[in-house]
């Protein structure tokens, strides 16, 4: 019930901003072009309304804000990202000894003798937010409210109308019929307890008249009748009887917005006026000012039967129907052409979805390589892909080693050569993306290469990180110009102290290894705490970035990636297994023979 009210309330969110946009245009060109184009463009706002589905296209007029709305109502209905992170973590007694399993760890981590393994994440039980499923339960009782009271009001008009009789002048609604092309049968009915027409009944609708309506004395009280009976058969040839219920049930549903009771205000307005307009045109006598003198009769004689029933016809807002008939002219072919292409352009562009960036990406995948160094250093301390999956909703992230061997060992390249952060120092991205391409036999789409100092400016923008520092850490490199010195323990660190976190190693003995599991550790408690960063902060933070950074990477689509991964069911760190064949420190790491499928797996 939950998912429901989130998917109706993202329904109900849309189906608001293009009742407005109608509006807007209505008010515009509401006196250019006939009623019947006001009414008929309603419909695109019941679709949203009624449909949770539609279709992308990129001439969508909720382009800036649907991805948006999206989002937003993706993230409430899946588990928190605190609950959906999967973790990688050191196993065994090294996994304990730096203080890195995840609070949220329901596994016991497999004990091995030593090194690394991968270890799942079992999510923790999704914590309630009582303030939604109170939410939830009040938008139930209201529809439930809705659908009574009305449900009560019209079983009351039934029982009202059971001493009705049939209308005797079925001569005149004949020729009424005649002048609609209607050939489908209607009942006509009379009752002294109406003091004005209305259409009731859903499978089998009916015209109530008045008894002081029904008998005419003259030839321009039978006028008025006619005038009566054209607007109400009218209802019934366009199926408005079966329309205005199934708009009030989709107002049920949503009842909770203002802009939607608005729009079915205007509807309703809409709807008779339009039906106004086609009973004029249905005359072959009498004028406009005719057909007004009648309404202003109705108004006079406006009764209570209908008033409360929003499933029975009844005539309403007399003052602006008489302006409207006044001044109204049939319609030309070009008015007719022009009302149907903005009908056309409407329906495409509100009822179509903006183009989804996941369905945009090439086998509905996007890699991103991003390549962090130290300032004024070209060669990359830290390098990780960042990888989305569309079909599979999941963002998943590999570190990879900064000694993993890129190049052979043929006597043709040093050692730091060989490395990938060697290789990433002395080559553009674009090359480093390739290589690293024909090794794990996966697409890497964009890149990202910036510098310690962006990482700090990226932790001081976020506010700090609260994580627990496993171990102190203490070392000095001038040739580096860097200074570590962090105490063990839980605490907010801010860009310097990331940055010296991220940065340290010498005192792990696995070291590059052990310090990629802090650095996921780390990145997994960013994520976890920065989690309701919003869009607008995205843009600020990539222009902040950007003063120093390198990539091929735009702000829209960074902004995008961003809305894609805040709607993925999981966020999981990938190993990629690594073999290191010499006992020598300084040796590269090698790529495990598995390592390949199972990183082609992920990304």
């Amino acid at each position: 019930m939950l998912e429901l009210y989130l998917t109706v309330l993202n329904m109900s969110l849309t189906a608001a901003l293009a009742a407005l946009i109608i509006i807007i245009l209505r008010g515009s060109l509401g006196r250019a072009l006939p009623r019947t184009f006001s009414y008929a463009i309603w419909a695109i706002v019941l679709y949203r309304m009624i449909c949770p589905v539609s279709f992308p296209s990129i001439f969508s007029m909720l382009e800036r804000i649907k991805p948006g709305l999206d989002a937003y109502t993706s993230t409430l209905k899946a588990v928190s990202l605190t609950e959906a992170l999967g973790f990688e973590v050191l196993s065994g007694h090294r996994a304990q000894e730096l203080g890195l399993t995840p609070n949220l760890l329901q596994e016991t981590p497999i004990e091995t003798t030593g090194g690394l393994t991968q270890t799942p994440l079992t999510a923790a039980p999704m914590s309630i937010d009582y303030v939604t499923v109170v939410l939830t339960m009040l938008w139930v009782l209201g529809i439930f409210a809705l659908l009574l009271y009305n449900a009560v009001s019209y079983r009351r008009l039934c029982m009202s109308m059971s001493t009705s009789t049939f209308f005797e002048d079925y001569q005149l609604v004949k020729e009424c019929k005649t002048a609609i092309c209607m050939k489908r049968r209607v009942d006509v009915y009379e009752s002294d307890k109406v003091e004005s027409p209305f259409v009731y009944g859903i499978f089998r609708p009916r015209v109530m008249l008045p008894v002081s309506a029904a008998y005419s004395s003259d030839g321009q009280e039978r006028e008025q009748l006619r005038h009566i009976l054209l607007h109400e058969l009218y209802h019934i040839k366009r199926f408005d009887y079966l329309v205005k219920p199934l708009a009030f049930l989709a107002l049920c549903v949503h009842w909770f917005n203002p802009v939607l009771w608005a729009a079915f205000r205007l509807f309703d307005k809409d709807m008779e006026m339009s039906c106004d307009e086609g009973a004029v045109k249905a005359l072959k006598t009498g004028t406009c000012q005719d057909y007004a003198a009648t309404l202003l009769t109705l108004a006079s004689s406006q009764g209570r039967i209908g008033k409360s029933c929003a499933l029975a016809f009844r005539e309403t807002n007399a003052g602006e129907r008489v302006k409207h008939i006044v001044k109204y002219k049939k319609p030309g072919l070009a008015v007719g052409v022009i009302s149907v292409i903005l009908i056309i352009l409407c329906a495409v562009g509100l009822l179509s979805n903006p183009t989804s960036l996941a369905g945009e990406l090439e086998d509905g995948q996007a890699n991103v390589l991003v390549m962090c160094s130290a300032e004024d250093s070209n060669i990359p301390d830290t390098i990780l892909l960042m990888g989305y999956n569309g079909d599979r909703k999941e963002v998943n992230i590999a570190f990879l080693p900064r000694d993993l061997e890129v190049l052979p060992d043929d006597g043709s390249y040093g050692i730091a050569e060989r490395k990938l952060s060697g290789y990433a120092g002395g080559n553009p991205p674009e090359e480093v993306m390739k290589r690293l391409r024909e090794m794990l036999g996966i697409e890497i789409h964009n890149y990202i290469k910036l510098d310690t100092g962006n990482f700090r400016d990226l932790v001081d923008a976020l506010g700090g990180v609260e994580f627990n520092v496993p171990i102190k850490m203490v070392y000095e490199d001038p040739y580096q110009n860097l200074a570590i010195n962090l105490e063990k323990g839980r605490q907010v660190l801010d860009g310097e102290k990331a940055e010296m976190l991220i940065r340290y190693r010498k005192g792990y003995p696995e070291g590059d290894l052990a310090r990629i599991e802090v650095q996921k550790a780390f990145l997994g408690a960013m994520i976890e705490q920065k989690s309701d960063i919003k869009i607008g902060s995205v843009k600020e933070i990539y222009q902040l970035l950007s003063k120093e950074m390198e990539t091929d990477l735009g702000i829209e689509k960074a902004k995008k990636l961003f809305t894609l991964s805040r709607t993925a069911k999981t966020i999981a760190f990938v190993d990629v297994p690594i073999l290191q064949d010499s006992e020598d420190p300084l040796a590269p790491l090698l790529l495990a023979p598995e390592a390949k499928d199972q990183v082609k797996e992920k990304f």
